[in-house]
C-alpha cells in the first residue's frame, strides 16, 4: 500500500508546480500528535493499554484531497475499509493517552496519508489525480509511536515504540 501511495505522491510531483513531498518510508497516518514530551514510558503504556482487545483490520488507500489554509495546501489521500475498528483504536488511544496526562483531542478525525504540503496543482490535475484508482489493501495489526524531527532541512520520522495487536 505504501509503494501505490508513493506512485501516486509521483505522479502528483510530476504534474504539480512544485512542492515539498513525504518520503515513502514517512508515509503514515497520524492518530494523536503528542508534541513535544520526555514522557516516553507515559506514551508507550497508553499505547499498550490502546491496544488491548483490538483486532488486526483492513485500510485502503480511497482518494486524493488536499485542504488550504491560509494560501498553502497539504495533500493527501483518505482512507476507507474497517473505519469503525480505527475509530475504536484512536478512541481508546486518546483516553489511555488523556489517562498517562497528555492532552486529549477532540477534533474530529479522518485518516488520511499526507503527501506533500505546499502543493501547487491546478483543477486539472486534482481531477486526474481524483481519478487515479488504489487497488491495494494492508492489515493494520499495530501502532508506532515516532519522533519526528528536521535533518538537513527535512523531517524524518524515527520510530520509537511499537505496540502489535
Amino acid at each position: 500500500m505504501k509503494r501505490e501511495i508513493s506512485l501516486a505522491a509521483k505522479e502528483l510531483r510530476i504534474k504539480s508546480t512544485g512542492g515539498k513531498f513525504v518520503n515513502e518510508d514517512d508515509l503514515h497516518i497520524t492518530l494523536h500528535f503528542i508534541g513535544e514530551s520526555s514522557d516516553l514510558v507515559g506514551a508507550v503504556n497508553a499505547m499498550k493499554k490502546a491496544s488491548q482487545g483490538i483486532r488486526p483490520f483492513l485500510l485502503k488507500p480511497d482518494r486524493y484531497m488536499y485542504t488550504e489554509k491560509s494560501g498553502h495546501k497539504t495533500s493527501f489521500i483518505t482512507m476507507k475499509g474497517s473505519l469503525e475498528e480505527l475509530d475504536i483504536l484512536r478512541e481508546s488511544l486518546e483516553c489511555a493517552l488523556s489517562d498517562h496526562g497528555f492532552a486529549r483531542e477532540y477534533k474530529r478525525f479522518s485518516p488520511t496519508v499526507i503527501i506533500g504540503r505546499n502543493v501547487g496543482h491546478d483543477e486539472l490535475t486534482y481531477s486526474e489525480m481524483q481519478d487515479h484508482k488504489f487497488k491495494t489493501e494492508m492489515t493494520v495489526n499495530g501502532i508506532t509511536l515516532f519522533e519526528s524531527r528536521k535533518e538537513n532541512g527535512k523531517t524524518v520520522f524515527i520510530p520509537l515504540h511499537r505496540e502489535k495487536f
